[in-house]
């Protein structure tokens, strides 16, 4: 009996306390083992991380983002440099967050062996933050985000220093050299806050050297939709070369060859360029709105191809903004520097585009550049465009639609040029510009402000000021 009394009094007493566990939280011993139970950040270290810059820190590195992979798991980089071989792709898995402590955090490629790609995040729910991935001139591309990811976002970090082997037998001879490289199928993608550097071609591929900073395109031969919800904002990207083939931005959808683009719903807006040696942006995809970015031609009478073409003198930089796709707007954007452009927005060339805007941009060329031919907006085989409330000066034409040219508005743009204003004429057989009205412009020339040719089509020109 007594031992009866015993065990239900013990009994009792566990109750009691299971119910005021639930409903009042326990302190001590068993409230820290709950938090590392629910603790979602992984150092490094704890994996065995040197981070001392010469100890192969790559299977620590490795074991820590398997472990917070598919968990919401955050990766932890203390200060420190993270040496890893370049020939083994560090790979970054869905719902895992890599951070660091800024630029004292560093993941480098060690120079001990080559490598395609340093890193590669694949799937959905991925941050990279406040660190640096330092390709370290040993790989060819430094992050990657593969086909098919989702609601990626790289902020506040450094991606840097990418080439090619300078081994004529390895696989890494030739290839698009680039910084971030971002593939098909791929949606809400952010890059914002990032610097993006040192990347330079040094092998011939395809006939020349070919490099950028951050390069939007489809894995070759896959079939894959263009990356759509791109962003790419208030970033500085730049060295990127050499003129050959170099550019800041590269963003495209393959698909356009074949005449199924989508529209991808895309921004570039808020960035720097400097030392982009041959353009800042360049666009082979629809949908895409680059504003309130800010270019400057860092080049002047000292830009040089290293290819094909080594030591010849290459422009200053050949454009500032490329467009050879349809859908498309180009506004408020500040283009600038020591140098000129060939052509500061150019807008197709033989391709036929259509809907695309230029409006509210500022461009400037330099005044001491020795660039022949200069031309602030330079128009292709477009039709349905709107140039308008543009500020232009020292280019040697303003605005010039040099193929065929159909439905367009120039409007109310201010332009100083060193010889014509406005150019509707075409040296090419068979081209044509026509349905377009030429109104409110101010033009500021040496020569023609407005020269049309007899091949115009119903071209209307309205209250034009010149001087």
């Amino acid at each position: 009996m007594v031992n009866l009394l015993v065990r239900r009094f013990i009994f009792i007493v566990l109750m009691i306390i299971v119910v005021c566990g639930l409903l009042f939280p326990l302190s001590g011993h068993v409230a820290t083992i709950s938090a590392a139970a629910s603790s979602k950040v992984l150092n490094v270290k704890d994996y065995g991380a040197r981070g001392d810059g010469s100890t192969d820190d790559t299977a620590a590195v490795q074991q820590a983002l398997d472990a917070a992979a598919g968990r919401g798991g955050q990766v932890y980089f203390p200060a420190g440099t993270y040496s890893v071989n370049p020939e083994k792709t560090l790979t970054v898995e869905g719902n895992t967050t890599i951070i660091g402590d800024g630029t004292s955090s560093v993941i480098q490629a060690s120079k001990r062996s080559f490598g395609w790609e340093m890193m590669r995040a694949t799937g959905s729910q991925i941050e990279i933050r406040n660190i640096s991935l330092d390709g370290n001139m040993a790989v060819n591309r430094v992050l990657v985000i593969g086909g098919g990811s989702s609601k990626v976002k790289i902020s506040k970090s450094i991606v840097a220093n990418a080439t090619h082997n300078s081994n004529p037998g390895s696989d890494y001879y030739i290839g698009v050299v680039s910084g971030i490289v971002v593939y098909g199928n791929t949606n809400q993608i952010e890059i914002d806050a990032t610097e993006v550097k040192n990347i330079s071609a040094v092998n011939l591929t395809s006939g020349s050297l070919i490099s950028r900073g951050i390069y939007v395109t489809t894995t070759w031969g896959s079939g894959e939709k263009a990356a759509a919800q791109v962003s790419i904002t208030n970033s500085h990207i730049h060295h990127i070369g050499p003129a050959d083939d170099g550019d800041g931005i590269y963003y495209e959808d393959s698909n356009l060859d074949k005449g199924q683009g989508m529209n991808t719903n895309s921004r570039i807006a808020g960035n720097t360029f400097d030392h982009n040696a041959k353009r800042a942006i360049k666009i082979y995809a629809q949908g895409i709105t680059v504003e309130n970015n800010r270019i400057t031609n860092s080049y002047l009478n000292d830009n040089f191809y290293k290819g094909k073409d080594k030591g010849k003198p290459a422009p200053d930089m050949y454009s500032a903004i490329s467009v050879y796709s349809s859908n498309n707007t180009i506004r408020n954007n500040t283009i600038g520097g020591d140098g000129s452009y060939y052509a500061a927005i150019e807008v197709s060339v033989s391709q036929l585009v259509s809907n695309v805007t230029v409006e509210g941009n500022q461009i400037k060329m330099g005044p001491k550049s020795r660039v022949v031919g200069t031309t602030a907006i330079r128009v292709g085989n477009t039709k349905q465009f709107t140039i308008s409330s543009n500020t232009i000066e020292n280019a040697e034409k303003g605005i010039w639609t040099w193929h065929n040219a159909e439905n367009g508005s120039i409007a109310d743009n201010r332009i100083q040029t060193t010889k014509g204003g406005i150019d509707l004429s075409t040296y090419l057989d068979h081209c044509v510009q026509k349905d377009i009205v030429v109104k409110d412009n101010s033009v500021k020339s040496k020569s023609d402000p407005i020269l049309l040719a007899k091949s115009n089509v119903n071209v209307e020109v309205v209250e034009m000021s010149s001087s």
